[in-house]
């Protein structure tokens, strides 16, 4: 019934611990395990898991292309009606696949999105504490991809229909920065009826590690994450979704602001070009109902004093670890 699709790329000391929570749920289902050409000893790890298991784990050896590839070989020979993409670097609870079904079965939804802890190495914290099920159409739910009920562009918290990803040609795409799930989840949005996001059942560990994709030091990949929010802008005609995404441009080149000042790229035309989009959706930042007067202060210093900034930000950032 559900295909469980894990991209890998040299993950050989935190593979097995994901292994270990997956191997143990008691509904029928598969895991697909894709190696994305590592390097370390991560594909016979995955060789291994497949001779433990036989019945149900399958393992995909492909050239290295990146999570929107590995994720798209996967789906490309998942067999099941559904299917999740838990990340090897996190671990799910044991019951992660038998609450999906049950929810599934309960909300006969075209879209399933359940609650999830952030861990660290110190704590265990659980994201959008007090929310309650919340059933909605395809437009208000791409809203929650960034307004509440915030249930996140994550791809591994969410049940899709494989059925609905082929027939509409769905795939990750390699060209948007680090928000891969976010561009895959919005499009899959658009052909939805029914979503319902249920945040009090919380059966995904997000481990939060350092180094980790979305908190690395700048690159200029990262940049492509803007595209995405602007390809929100251009194809949405939802006024409140199009607010979030320009309040997301902002935030995200104030961001990168930061993290380029802290880097050794000596690229003026970098800067300036992310000042650009700053400044460009500054108004709507300002209004924005999602972030304070702290933050929006940080935004005004990055689009016209970075180095100013980036003092800031970096002593609080000091002082907060």
């Amino acid at each position: 019934m559900i295909s469980i699709v894990v991209p890998i790329y040299n993950m050989e000391k935190l593979l097995p611990r994901c292994m270990d929570t997956l191997v143990k749920q008691s509904l029928a289902y598969e895991i697909i395990l894709v190696d994305d050409g590592s390097t370390d000893s991560s594909p016979k790890i995955c060789d291994d898991y497949m001779q433990m298991y036989p019945a149900f784990v399958r393992v995909v050896h492909k050239d290295n292309g990146g999570l929107s590839s590995a994720r798209n070989a996967g789906m490309d020979v998942a067999r099941g009606k559904y299917v999740i993409f838990p990340d090897p670097d996190d671990w799910v609870e044991l019951d992660y696949v038998s609450q999906m079904v049950e929810l599934q079965n309960y909300y006969q939804t075209d879209l399933l999105s359940v609650g999830y802890y952030v861990d660290t190495d110190e704590k265990c914290v659980p994201a959008n504490e007090g929310q309650k099920p919340n059933c909605m159409d395809g437009v208000a739910a791409q809203r929650a991809l960034f307004i509440p009920p915030k249930m996140g562009g994550f791809a591994w918290n969410k049940l899709y229909h494989l059925d609905i990803i082929r027939k509409y040609n769905l795939r990750f795409l390699d060209n948007v920065g680090t928000t891969e799930d976010l561009d895959f989840t919005y499009r899959y949005l658009i052909h939805c009826d029914t979503v319902c996001f249920v945040p009090s059942i919380r059966l995904y560990h997000y481990y939060q590690r350092s180094g980790a994709a979305t908190h690395s030091k700048f690159s200029l990949k990262k940049m492509e994450t803007i595209r995405t929010y602007e390809k929100i802008i251009e194809s949405s005609k939802d006024d409140k979704l199009i607010q979030a995404a320009r309040e997301e441009i902002c935030n995200t080149a104030i961001n990168l602001i930061w993290q380029y000042q802290n880097s050794n790229l000596q690229d003026k035309d970098v800067l300036k070009k992310l000042q650009r989009y700053a400044r460009n959706y500054l108004r709507n930042y300002l209004h924005s109902t999602q972030y304070g007067k702290g933050r929006k202060l940080q935004a005004i210093m990055a689009c016209h004093i970075p180095a100013v900034y980036t003092f800031f930000k970096n002593r609080v950032t000091k002082d907060g670890e």
